[in-house]
């Protein structure tokens, strides 16, 4: 399973996290891009940093789509790549938390929170086709900490 978290959209107050973040993130979902069985493909897990719009929705819940993309760009008129099997959501921090934090503490709060979120996933088990949720968490939690990014279960 291919793992992409993703800092993408920030705003002026968040902009440094971000860059902060991506590095971080980058090193994390390579080490846990691996094989847990299961019929799911790809997960991408958004990292929210943008208060705009905040108060109107919530964070994106899981879901599960069998197939994504495949369509033409309207940017380039390109077809874009289709991915198949992924699973999608996103985690939203507490702004005002996250903006008081130094920024050297920013992954570890980071990670924490979606570590806690990949607890969707042992839910969605059974709709996942037997994914290996646990040793996902496991292997999450052991890269981060290994990193010197500490995070409690």
């Amino acid at each position: 399973m291919e793992v992409n978290i993703n800092a993408n959209i920030c705003d002026i107050a968040t902009e440094g996290i971000a860059k902060v973040l991506r590095n971080v993130f980058g090193i994390i979902e390579k080490e846990v891009s691996l094989d847990y069985g299961g019929t799911i493909e790809h997960l991408w897990i958004d990292f929210e940093l943008s208060q705009f719009g905040t108060d109107r929705r919530p964070p994106f819940p899981f879901r599960f789509q069998k197939k994504v993309g495949g369509g033409v760009s309207r940017l380039t008129g390109l077809r874009t790549k289709v991915y198949e099997n992924v699973g999608h959501y996103s985690v939203r921090p507490d702004f005002d938390e996250l903006l008081k934090l130094p920024l050297d503490s920013i992954p570890s709060y980071a990670l924490g929170l979606i570590y806690l979120s990949t607890s969707i996933l042992v839910e969605k088990r059974k709709k996942l086709g037997g994914f290996d949720a646990e040793r996902f968490r496991s292997d999450f939690l052991s890269s981060s900490n290994k990193h010197g990014y500490e995070i409690a279960e």
